[in-house]
């Protein structure tokens, strides 16, 4: 979860400024005065103490509002929607939401407008509900940019950004994130300086920029120490924790996790709390602690009254790892269908195309409105000009000209501007269309790779269980190889040392070994190869690697068994070395007939008229020379 827009506020615990509204309260006979004192404690405490800012909200509305005009209700609704946010009750906090919002449009007060639409599109950001948080969200940024405060546009980029990243737009969500950082800057708010810098520290750990992460967070941590809550360190915990996951320290990481746990078990939010029971149970699931982890993820379903799709559909996913890694298939398999339709309901094509839409929608309305701004500026212009005949006549000399230019200039502008649009909007639908394909791509294969191994656990014959075995290594290749056109930037493009470390990973997984048993070197750093390469070399490694873990180490073997796995490019081609310090290549195996996995190393290699040479010595070394085709250097 993200930091929302709100600035930080204290801890549940009385004040001066809470004292003495409440010896107001308690020692005036006049009926406004005690009523003024309610209303200011009550949005004093939303954030500080929820439950007693909604008894307050209670209050006013039983004793004081019953014949009181709408701008109080409204006001009053504020506070019973915030101290149902604070709890973490998302629903009815909307219907307050909701009820503000259509007495402000009646109204057409702008700045109520955007205030009750900021929260509905923020919590409807957190629920999953993409395509109503994106419209209220551009809502309010429309009416930011014609009369909002710095503060005001702050806050609606740094939201912007939160929605951006729920639908893997990294890229926009970092523009509006570092957009925010600068108009807080200007505003020198450490609240939301430190909302921000939180916000940054979570993006660059899913970019994998790790040191960037690592001093936001730091600098959040900072600005926490202005405002020093529990609520602030429970976000910087957690951020921390999955900073730590991504560095595999996983022992740092679980403890980054268990504080900022704690903190929210003692908190009002339900959201925050499923937020940390969703990382423990990944975290514990990393440690093998898989009982425990199944009890926290299973937590995540108790909470009614938020009913995030986020949340549930990474809790089904999570629950359906836990129970495949700890027996449990029958589990598994039902939680991984369920994760499937939450995704499907969620990443909807319909739901893609209209965010698309609208969000082109926002971008050509912005255009517009800096062309409106400039008309307006040169109608001032000529209103202050025809004061003076003479710099009237002048004036007009001059308009005339520029009138002229700008005519031509606004045609061209017209037809360059409607030519990018109809581009940027092909291009953005086709991201979104192929991030799409390639994410249903690796859930099936996912799903086959599940079904495959879940069938092995029932075979007897452990030939059969090992070519079923294999067959799950190959599809799993090909699913590594779909996540990671899914979370790249690149559509079309693999970076060849992450993709050949998650395959190591797999393969290991499969054999129930760990780099304590298995050194594993690899060495492809800053090579990135087009998808059609990839495919035929990530299945001649997964056999490579498979048959030297099955033959290349006998159990007396007194050296620790190592694989290195190199990618080099040279001018015109390049080379694929995988080499193990096992006992080495039979001689007499030459002649014998081919195995399945020889067969496709064969068919790969051909594809990729690439040259193969062996070398038994020291072990067993294979060389693989093939031409290149679309590569390029980073």
């Amino acid at each position: 979860m993200l930091f929302g827009f709100l600035t930080f506020g204290q801890d549940a615990k009385p004040d001066a400024y809470q004292d003495s509204l409440q010896s107001i309260i308690d020692s005036s006979f006049k009926k406004e005065q005690r009523k003024d004192a309610l209303f200011l404690l009550g949005q004093y405490l939303v954030q500080r103490n929820p439950q007693l800012a909604e008894k307050i909200a209670t209050e006013l509305k039983n004793e004081h509002l019953i014949n009181a005009d709408s701008a109080e209700v409204r006001r009053n609704n504020y506070i019973f929607a915030a101290s149902h946010r604070w709890q973490g009750d998302y629903a009815t906090a909307l219907n307050y939401y909701h009820n503000i919002y259509q007495y402000s449009k009646k109204h057409q007060d702008s700045m109520d407008i955007a205030s009750s639409s900021h929260f509905i599109g923020t919590l409807n950001t957190f629920l999953g509900n993409n395509v109503v948080a994106q419209k209220h969200l551009i809502e309010v940024s429309e009416i930011y940019d014609a009369i909002g405060t710095v503060e005001q546009k702050a806050k609606i980029n740094n939201s912007l950004a939160g929605f951006y990243l729920n639908i893997d737009q990294l890229k926009k969500g970092e523009e509006q994130y570092l957009k925010a950082l600068e108009q807080y800057e200007i505003l020198q708010d450490s609240g939301g300086l430190a909302s921000v810098h939180a916000n940054l520290g979570l993006l660059y750990t899913d970019l994998n920029e790790f040191k960037k992460a690592e001093r936001h967070l730091m600098k959040q941590k900072g600005y926490n120490a202005v405002f020093p809550t529990l609520r602030e360190m429970g976000f910087h915990y957690d951020f921390l924790g999955l900073l730590r996951q991504k560095q595999e320290r996983l022992q740092d990481a679980y403890q980054e996790h268990f504080k900022a746990l704690k903190i929210r078990e003692n908190l009002s939010s339900t959201y925050n709390l499923c937020e940390s029971k969703l990382n423990m149970g990944e975290i514990l699931i990393k440690l093998k602690r898989y009982p425990e982890a199944i009890v926290h993820l299973k937590d995540v379903f108790k909470y009614d009254e938020h009913k995030s799709l986020y949340q549930q559909q990474r809790a089904y996913q999570l629950l359906s790892e836990a129970n495949e890694k700890s027996g449990h298939f029958k589990d598994a398999l039902s939680d991984f269908k369920a994760f499937k339709e939450l995704s499907d309901s969620i990443y909807s094509k319909e739901s893609i195309e209209i965010i698309a839409e609208k969000d082109a929608q926002y971008s050509q309305q912005k255009q517009e409105n800096k062309i409106a701004l400039l008309n307006n500026e040169k109608k001032i212009s000529e209103e202050k000009a025809s004061r003076s005949k003479v710099i009237a006549l002048l004036t007009s000399i001059g308009l005339l000209w520029l009138i002229m230019a700008a005519i031509a200039l606004y045609k061209m502008y017209s037809k360059i501007n409607h030519k990018n649009q109809i581009i940027t909007k092909a291009l953005k639908d086709r991201e979104l269309l192929l991030h799409e394909t390639h994410h249903r791509v690796k859930n099936n294969l996912q799903l086959i790779s599940s079904l495959l191994n879940l069938q092995s656990k029932y075979v007897v014959d452990e030939k059969v269980y090992e070519v079923l075995q294999n067959g799950r290594n190959r599809v799993q290749s090909m699913a590594i190889l779909h996540k990671n056109l899914y979370v790249g930037e690149e559509l079309d493009m693999i970076n060849i040392q992450n993709y050949f470390e998650g395959l190591v990973e797999n393969i290991l997984n499969s054999y129930n070994k760990s780099e304590e048993d298995m050194a594993f070197n690899i060495q492809a750093k800053d090579i990135v190869m087009d998808v059609e390469s990839v495919i035929p070399i990530g299945l001649i490694v997964n056999e490579l690697v498979t048959n030297a873990l099955k033959h290349a180490f006998p159990l007396n073997k007194t050296k620790k068994p190592s694989i290195n796995i190199i990618m080099l490019e040279h001018d015109n081609d390049h080379q694929l070395i995988v080499k193990d310090n096992g006992i080495g290549f039979d001689e007499k195996m030459k002649n014998k007939a081919e195995s399945f996995g020889q067969r496709l190393i064969s068919l790969f290699t051909n594809k990729l008229k690439a040259t193969v040479v062996i070398n038994s010595q020291n072990g067993t070394e294979v060389s693989i020379v093939f031409p290149k085709a679309n590569a390029t250097v980073r």
